[in-house]
């Protein structure tokens, strides 16, 4: 049997805790971090960007009331209001790679200010990190070093030399020794194969949903009404009952074999 032992005294701090067991393994926690943090290739950023200019996240301290899906107003930009995924369409546009459910592994804000349209789908504002390293970015659990490690790479690659636009005025220089730190660790870049071009979807979901139309024979105007169907919108009226049947059937497999919501399936086939 396991013995257990009484534990009277304050608990260790997590964090603390964290940085102790690294460190007697020979790594900092940055260097940990930087390990599996995965940053949006300059050039793709330089091409486009912010990609969804009209979208923003919501805030209650920004757009107070609104909720997912509504307007609001940005200045004198008018933004649909979201959770985080234009973020995580972005991240895959970007990199022709999905963000991966279940994986541990998501996107999160380098800067901050989700809210603001030009930050919200900025390649030069995510980052791609396992859920243990995004907890210590945020300042509900900092690590501030940490912090201001992943500012400093973002800037070094989009900002410091041959930037990528004009950085507003919340991005600023930290002034880290970052290279200090990594000591020769060379930051995750990753490159998408293709070109980006303005509102054209990409990525494995995009192609599964391509497969998938094919395969079943279905029209896109088809998939189209099927899917907000779905969604209980108004849409035009089907050919007949088998060809509303087989449509949604095809949307249902979509919606299965790529793990993307209903939502994001009408906005992939809004622009098909």
């Amino acid at each position: 049997m396991v013995s257990f032992e009484s534990f009277e005294d304050e608990l260790p701090a997590p964090i603390e805790t964290l940085e102790k067991l690294l460190v007697a393994a020979g790594i900092s926690v940055v260097q940990a971090a930087f390990a599996y943090s995965f940053f949006v290739h300059p050039d793709a950023v330089r091409e486009l960007t912010p990609l969804y200019p009209e979208s923003a996240r919501r805030s209650q301290e920004h757009y107070h009331g609104k909720k997912k899906g509504e307007h609001a107003q940005w200045g004198d930009v008018t933004v649909k209001l979201d959770d985080n995924s234009h973020a995580q369409k972005a991240w895959g546009r970007y990199t022709g790679q999905r963000v991966v459910r279940r994986s541990g592994y998501g996107v999160r804000h380098i800067w901050g200010h989700p809210w603001d349209p030009n930050a919200f789908t900025a390649g030069w504002n995510l980052c791609y990190m396992p859920f243990w390293i995004g907890m210590l970015t945020e300042d509900q659990h900092p690590h501030h070093d940490l912090q201001r490690a992943v500012k400093q790479a973002s800037w070094n690659l989009f900002f410091a030399d041959n930037p990528v636009c004009e950085p507003p005025d919340f991005v600023r220089d930290p002034g880290f020794d970052l290279a200090g730190v990594l000591r020769r660790q060379r930051l995750q870049v990753i490159r998408r194969g293709q070109p980006m071009k303005s509102g054209d979807p990409a990525g494995p979901e995009v192609d599964l949903v391509r497969a998938i139309r094919s395969r079943t024979s279905q029209s896109w105007e088809n998939l189209r009404k099927a899917v907000r169907s779905l969604l209980c919108l108004p849409h035009d009226r089907f050919a007949n009952t088998s060809v509303a049947e087989s449509s949604k059937i095809a949307i249902r497999r979509m919606r299965k074999q790529t793990g993307l919501s209903l939502e994001e399936l009408k906005e992939i086939l809004d622009h098909m």
